[in-house]
């Protein structure tokens, strides 16, 4: 069986204006910032993770301007938005994006290019659906993303957060094994899956919590929630359920719902699944966890299947890391996967000799070059583009600038500018990665190990209903 829809949604919470937004990042910065200093006072038994610093971005509506991370340029002009869509698109899917009617605008025009080249057969393979921002939720996200597609009731969708910059290789979730068995599946991240003993990290992640893998060996695995879920139709109504537990925003985890759902379930599900969660939950909320301390994989299927009311699998299988890291904040967007890609670019004699380039990296950067020309008018048109960097450099001084006060006001060592000014009077981009980024082993990465991935993927993949993948020009590395 094998994936013929595919659903993105760009969309998230909106603060009633730029100041609250700000309020809000500050609020959970120094959260994390608290979090990381009570860890390391705890004792050593109880020091089971690390918290990584990171400056949430967060949404806005002001002046007619709509802040989303979604349009932020994350490669030249390209915003984020363009990754995760050539992604599926030229994976040969039906792709539906849900979004705010700017991003559906620049979908438009990625659309448009594609029927150009001769990269997409019909228009209506690629589709918007336009945001209500009357009814933001995640459930609703999920839901309105699959307007657009043609999937039968039992068809399953993979369904992808917008903001998934490099996690082009989406052929392993089109063809996971498990689909015909299930309605939904949750393929969370676990670190040992993506950076497994003796391989580099190529970032530091927060894994908060600890999945049991009870066969043989057992496992113990530190996991955080899927950017990329699987589903039917009867699938997607149970995850419906989720509004219940109090309208959970975009971001919240599904290990968070799970726990919260063990309180609504308790009189079905046994008794053992429902007590190990609630203990689980109960340790876990007073930075109690010990080593041996974990979500018994057994229990965590039985009480998703209570309370989705669907066949439900919870593994821990992804082995991409760029799956694991969205672009949730100013360090992912700017500081990781900006300052990855844009280098690569830039080393090039002239534009399109730096995308050649990136073709040594990425397979549609061909596509991503046509795109960033093709979008150029809109810098104009867009009102969050006309006012950039101006915007992100005054949204990065302003961030610095309350959180410098908080962190003294709090006694907290290294205030002052927690925050890099990742751009310049003049525009230009400045690299600026965390300590725990590396940078130069992603691309090593992406080019030794990803990529040729990927291309083997695509050519061992074929559909019976429009033939195979669109053919990609095989790239020479050097």
């Amino acid at each position: 069986m094998q994936v013929r829809h595919a659903a993105i949604s760009a969309s998230h919470e909106i603060f009633d204006s730029s100041e609250a937004a700000i309020q809000e990042a500050v609020t959970r910065r120094v959260a994390d910032r608290l979090a990381r200093e009570r860890q390391q006072r705890q004792p050593a038994r109880y020091r089971r993770w690390k918290v990584v610093d990171t400056t949430p971005l967060l949404r806005s509506m002001e002046g007619g301007l709509d802040d989303t991370k979604f349009l932020y340029p994350v490669l030249d002009n390209l915003p984020v938005i363009v990754f995760p869509l050539l992604s599926h698109a030229l994976a040969g899917v039906h792709v539906s994006v849900y979004g705010p009617p700017e991003v559906c605008r620049v979908v438009e025009v990625v659309r448009d290019v594609l029927l150009a080249m001769g990269r997409l057969e019909d228009r209506a393979r690629v589709v918007t659906v336009e945001e209500d921002r009357s009814d933001i939720s995640l459930s609703r996200s999920l839901q309105r993303a699959t307007e657009g597609l043609s999937a039968p009731s039992d068809a399953p969708i993979v369904w992808s957060a917008g903001d998934l910059v490099l996690a082009y290789d989406v052929h392993p979730w089109l063809t996971d094994r498990h689909l015909p068995g299930y309605e939904l599946i949750f393929n969370l991240n676990a670190r040992q899956r993506v950076f497994p003993e003796g391989t580099p990290e190529l970032f530091a992640r927060n894994y908060l919590d600890r999945l049991r893998v009870e066969r043989e060996p057992e496992e113990l695995l530190d996991i955080k929630e899927p950017n990329v879920l699987l589903f039917t139709a009867r699938g997607l109504r149970g995850l419906s359920r989720v509004d219940e537990l109090r309208h959970p925003r975009p971001g919240d985890t599904y290990v968070n719902v799970l726990l919260r759902a063990a309180a609504r379930t308790f009189w079905h599900t046994s008794p053992a699944a429902t007590l190990a969660f609630l203990r689980y939950g109960w340790k876990r909320t007073r930075d109690r966890l010990q080593a041996p301390d974990a979500l018994g994989s057994h229990h965590a299927g039985e009480l998703a299947r209570t309370f989705f009311g669907v066949p439900t699998l919870i593994k821990a299988e992804n082995t991409d890391p760029f799956c694991v890291r969205d672009g949730d904040s100013v360090e992912d967007l700017f500081g990781y996967y900006r300052a990855v890609l844009q280098p690569i670019v830039d080393s090039g004699a002239t534009k399109e000799a730096g995308y050649r380039e990136l073709a040594r990296y990425h397979p549609h950067a061909e596509v991503l070059y046509r795109v960033s020309q093709a979008l150029r008018p809109l810098q104009e048109e867009l009102s969050l583009w006309r006012r950039w960097p101006e915007l992100i450099r005054d949204k990065l001084a302003t961030l610095n600038q309350r959180l410098t006060a908080e962190f003294r006001g709090l006694g907290l060592p290294d205030a002052a500018r927690p925050v890099p000014e990742y751009f310049g009077a003049d525009g230009v981009f400045h690299s600026c990665p965390l300590p725990s980024d590396r940078l130069s082993q992603t691309r090593d990465f992406l080019r030794n190990v990803y990529l040729p991935a990927f291309e083997r993927n695509q050519e061992a993949i074929s559909w019976s209903a429009g033939g195979r993948f669109p053919a990609e020009r095989r790239r020479v590395r050097g």
